[in-house]
C-alpha cells in the first residue's frame, strides 16, 4: 500500500478518460470526483472504478460526451435525461442549473433519469451546500445494479438505494449525510475484495442465501447485501426507488427493464435556497446551537469526539491531501492495465512511482 500524490492522481485519471475518447471537460470532472471520492474516504467510489467504468464504455454501456435533455424545465421544476452518458458530468451539468433555479425561485425539484454511474452521491449535496443550498439527492439503479436483498429475502431485489442530505454552513463549510439504505456499499466489498480482507459479519449473504463475510464468495455465488436497520433500511430503500426510480421515469430495480443491460442512475432531487426561507442569521445560529448541544453530551467509553455528518470525509480529506491517498496494488494494477487498454504509453511500475508523494 503506498500513499498517491492526489493532484497527481487527478491528472493521471483524467488522461485515462481523455484517451479513451472523453473530451477534455468530461475527463476533468470524472477525474476530479473520483478523486476526490478517495480523499474523503470513500475509496469504493474513488478511482478503483476507473477500469470498471472503461470496462462499461466498450461494452457499450455508456456513451461518451454526452449532453443534458432537458424533457420539462419550469420555474421550480428541472425534468433530465442523460443519455446515458457519464453521471458525473450529467449530474453536475444538471444541478448547476437546478441551484441556478432554487437561488432564483426559492426551491427546485430535479429529476434525472437515464446517468451513468453518478458516483459518491454527498458530493452533489456538497455543490449545492457551498452554494448556499439544503439538498436531498435520492438515488437508485434500475436493473444492472440490483445487489440488495429485501428484510426477510435472500436474494437481490433492490439496488443500494443511497440517500444524501447537504446542509451549508458559514464560510463554505457543509454539514453532509451520505449513505446507502444497504448495510455496506458494494463498493467497499469490492475493496475488501482487492484487500484479501474479510469483511464484518451480519453484512452479505452467498447466493444461497446463507450468512458470509467473505468477499470472493459474495462475487462468485452471486450473493447480496443486507439493509441497514432490518426493516427500517428495507422501507426507506423501497420508498427511494419509487422516488428516484418511477418519479423519474428512469424505472425502479427490475431486471425486465429495457435499460438493465447497464448500470444506470436515476435521482430525484429537492434544492432549497436557504435565504428564501429564514434569515441567514437566525438558520446559522439555530444550527450552531443544535451542533454545541449534540457535542456537549458525555462520551461513551472509548469516544474521543462526536462526529457529525460529513465530519469523517472533512478529516480524511485534510489527512490525504497532506499524506496523500492510500491504493493496494491490485487498484493500481487495475488501473496501469487501464491505461495501457486505450492507449497511454510508458505506464507501468515506474510510471506509478512518478505519482507517489
Amino acid at each position: 500500500m503506498n500513499n498517491y500524490n492526489p493532484k497527481k492522481l487527478e491528472k493521471f485519471v483524467a488522461d485515462i478518460f481523455l484517451h479513451s475518447g472523453s473530451n477534455e471537460q468530461e475527463s476533468k470532472i470524472l477525474g476530479d470526483h473520483l478523486v476526490d471520492s478517495n480523499l474523503v474516504g470513500h475509496d469504493s467510489h474513488g478511482v478503483i472504478r476507473v477500469s470498471k467504468y472503461i470496462e462499461w464504455l466498450h461494452q457499450d454501456k455508456i456513451k461518451l460526451n454526452q449532453s443534458i435533455k432537458i424533457l420539462k424545465e419550469e420555474d421550480h421544476f428541472l425534468h433530465i435525461d442523460g443519455n446515458f452518458g457519464y453521471g458525473q458530468p450529467i449530474a453536475k451539468y444538471s444541478l448547476d442549473i437546478a441551484i441556478t433555479k432554487a437561488k432564483a425561485k426559492g426551491h427546485c425539484i430535479l429529476a434525472m433519469k437515464n446517468l451513468g454511474h453518478i458516483g459518491r452521491v454527498g458530493a452533489w449535496s456538497e455543490l449545492a451546500a457551498t452554494n448556499d443550498c439544503v439538498s436531498i439527492m435520492f438515488v437508485n439503479t434500475s436493473g444492472f445494479g440490483i445487489l440488495m436483498a429485501p428484510h426477510g429475502g435472500t436474494d437481490r431485489r433492490l439496488s443500494a438505494n443511497p440517500i444524501a442530505i447537504g446542509v451549508p454552513l458559514e464560510n463554505n463549510d457543509y454539514l453532509v449525510l451520505d449513505m446507502a439504505t444497504s448495510v455496506v456499499a458494494e463498493g467497499k466489498i469490492q475493496v475488501a475484495k482487492n484487500k484479501k480482507v474479510k469483511l464484518a459479519d451480519g453484512l452479505i449473504l452467498d447466493g444461497h442465501g446463507n450468512p458470509t463475510n467473505d468477499p470472493e464468495v459474495f462475487y462468485s455465488t452471486v450473493g447480496s447485501i443486507l439493509p441497514f436497520g432490518g426493516h427500517k433500511g428495507f422501507g426507506l430503500a423501497f420508498m427511494i426507488d419509487i422516488l428516484s426510480g418511477t418519479l423519474t421515469g428512469g424505472n425502479s430495480s427490475h431486471p425486465d427493464n429495457s435499460n438493465s443491460h447497464t448500470v444506470i442512475n436515476n435521482t430525484f432531487a429537492i434544492i432549497i435556497d436557504t435565504k428564501k426561507t429564514v434569515s441567514e442569521s437566525y438558520f446559522q445560529n439555530d444550527i450552531k446551537r443544535l451542533i454545541n448541544w449534540v457535542k456537549a453530551s458525555p462520551k461513551a467509553k472509548g469516544v474521543e469526539e462526536i462526529l457529525l455528518p460529513g465530519e469523517i470525509e472533512k478529516n480524511n480529506k485534510k489527512q490525504r491531501l497532506s499524506d496523500g491517498i492510500p491504493l493496494d496494488d491490485q487498484t493500481i494494477k487495475g488501473l496501469i492495465d487501464t491505461a495501457n487498454f486505450v492507449g497511454m504509453k510508458d505506464v507501468d511500475e515506474n510510471f506509478m512511482k512518478e505519482l507517489l508523494v
